[in-house]
């Protein structure tokens, strides 16, 4: 629990009871930093608020600057939750996404690294980057902005919230993303491939929402094995057999 981080939310303006609720239930969590990784149904237990109802009061907090989320960065892969008291403005190189609550690869530009002195013997010194930072910045941002178009086909938030409260578009699901590029479809045929098979399950049932993106890759490997299948464009085909080859072909089928 953080003192600090809980007398802060006390001082919180602009939010409802239920939002002031769950910001104080993550500060009993949190170190100074405001870091926390509780599950949902801890927040719930502690807040008596549905399961459902965190989520959706998270989301609002994400919208209004007080909480980000980076998924699965917490301890055993958990949501790692960060509460602000204070936001600041929202611009190109803030630690937040504007809309998604998710960190952004313009809050991982390089600086000059400053003089630092040796450790001392036994000291454990943590890395420095995560495999995110290490990545280029337009290579991420193409990632991020993928992966918000997947969610809009799904009809989530740009948040990566599902109508019914839960997460999506982990960091887990965006592997997905890599493995259809790799099977040589364009983004559009991606794209079919979604709304295809969204719509043929939302037909039996309405409202459905995939636990994970590779539920979308059996339908995109199917398409690269069509796609495979297809003789390429300009190709020729075989010579359409003639009556005389058709019915010489008879003859020698039955020994005439």
């Amino acid at each position: 629990m953080s003192i600090k981080v809980m007398s802060a939310v006390w001082d919180i303006e602009g939010i409802d009871s239920s939002e002031c609720l769950v910001l104080i239930a993550l500060a009993d969590h949190a170190d100074d930093l405001g870091r926390c990784y509780p599950s949902i149904a801890r927040l719930a237990k502690r807040t008596k608020l549905s399961g459902r109802g965190i989520q959706k009061v998270i989301s609002r907090l994400i919208e209004k600057g007080f909480v980000t989320v980076t998924p699965c960065a917490g301890q055993g892969g958990a949501n790692l939750y960060t509460v602000t008291a204070t936001p600041e403005p929202r611009s190109p190189l803030n630690d937040v996404h504007p809309r998604t609550g998710f960190t952004t690869p313009l809050n991982h530009v390089r600086k000059t690294p400053e003089p630092h002195s040796p450790k001392p013997s036994g000291t454990v010194i943590e890395p420095s980057t995560t495999a995110r930072e290490a990545q280029p910045a337009v290579v991420v941002a193409a990632r991020d902005s993928r992966r918000e178009e997947v969610l809009s086909l799904m009809g989530c938030s740009a948040a990566g919230i599902t109508p019914e409260g839960r997460f999506t578009g982990t960091t887990n699901d965006q592997v997905e993303i890599a493995k259809w590029d790799g099977l040589g479809l364009s983004r559009s045929e991606q794209d079919g491939v979604i709304r295809d098979m969204l719509a043929k399950q939302r037909s039996k049932s309405p409202g459905f929402m995939p636990n994970r993106w590779s539920w979308f890759t059996a339908g995109m490997n199917e398409l690269a094995r069509a796609k495979t299948a297809r003789p390429a464009a300009g190709t020729p085909s075989a010579p359409a057999e003639t009556p005389e080859q058709r019915r010489a072909r008879r003859r020698k089928m039955i020994g005439g």
